[in-house]
């Protein structure tokens, strides 16, 4: 039986790739020609990683920036599911990196240039572009931009339109498991994750992170399910047999996010137990989950 292969789009490989400087270059170049990036350093956070370990690796972090030779900054992520929410994630990063690199003792005025870009596996936006970039502008004046020295870039691997260089062409060839462009880039980057997958450790991380998170997903959706079960029988009793079905369900729905959440699992995992266990879209999920995280957040205040 052939072993699974982790691409590009796996979490721990795209990190492990983008911890070598010399990758992180490459693919802002191809990414950003026009600024003509000479040089590149990664900016750890205060709270390093060990992969290997994958002693924290259940969801999304915010681990390091990528710091230019013009004191540019950038974090770069990889997106593989479609969900809800998107804008709002891209905020996070911003935040995380004005955050992170603003010193003590400056103040807004000392923020540097920075982009947030999101690789794909999807299409963001649905205009089959292949590279897409937000800045802010007025409403009813479309000429008229805030300078806020931030950008936003959605790479889309999926797009057939638009023009972008050859060196990022390849990068989403390899994010399409395609093996046979010739370019010097996914050449390197295709050997690497070849590598990856063939080393003992690196996939004994990939496997037990694999098996960790879909232990994890099971428990809570278990723990999920009997809690709302149990909240739904009170609410049902209480309010009468046909609103307390509609308010059980609800509880039920609210119940296994509750559990979800206290299993460390991230919002997008979350979102997608919860469609498949209550057997509901993808977007009803997003909206119990949101009201979860509002009561959550009125509560604080």
């Amino acid at each position: 039986m052939a072993q699974e292969y982790f691409d590009f789009t796996n979490d721990l490989i795209f990190r492990w790739v983008m911890e070598r400087e010399e990758n992180c270059l490459a693919i802002l170049r191809a990414i950003l020609p026009e600024l003509k990036i000479t040089a590149v350093k990664r900016r750890e956070n205060e709270h390093p990683v060990n992969y290997l370990a994958f002693d924290d690796e259940r969801g999304v972090r915010f681990d390091a920036i990528i710091e230019d030779d013009q004191e540019r900054f950038y974090d770069v992520e990889m997106q593989v599911a479609n969900q809800p929410g998107l804008g709002n994630r891209v905020r996070y990063y911003q935040a995380q990196i004005d955050q992170e690199t603003l010193k003590k003792g400056e103040d807004y005025d000392d923020l540097r240039e920075s982009y947030v870009i999101f690789f794909c596996a999807f299409d963001p936006c649905g205009q089959d572009r292949r590279l897409y970039q937000f800045h802010y502008y007025e409403d009813d004046d479309r000429q008229l931009r805030l300078p806020t020295n931030s950008h936003v870039i959605l790479i889309n691997a999926l797009g057939t339109k638009g023009q972008i260089t050859p060196a990022l062409a390849a990068v989403l060839d390899v994010m399409n498991r395609r093996r046979d462009n010739a370019n010097p880039l996914a050449v390197r980057l295709v050997k690497e994750i070849d590598d990856y997958n063939r080393d003992k450790k690196r996939r004994r991380a990939l496997m037990n992170l694999k098996m960790r998170l879909k232990d994890e997903w099971r428990l809570g959706l278990s723990e999920g399910l009997d809690q709302g079960r149990a909240e739904g029988k009170v609410e049902g009793r209480a309010e009468g047999r046909a609103e307390g079905k509609a308010e059980g369900r609800d509880e039920m729905t609210l119940g296994l996010i509750h559990a979800l959440q206290a299993q460390g699992m991230p919002q997008k995992q979350i979102v997608e137990a919860l469609a498949l266990a209550r057997k509901i879209s993808l977007a009803e999920a997003q909206h119990y989950y949101d009201q979860v995280v509002q009561a959550t957040s009125g509560g604080e205040h």
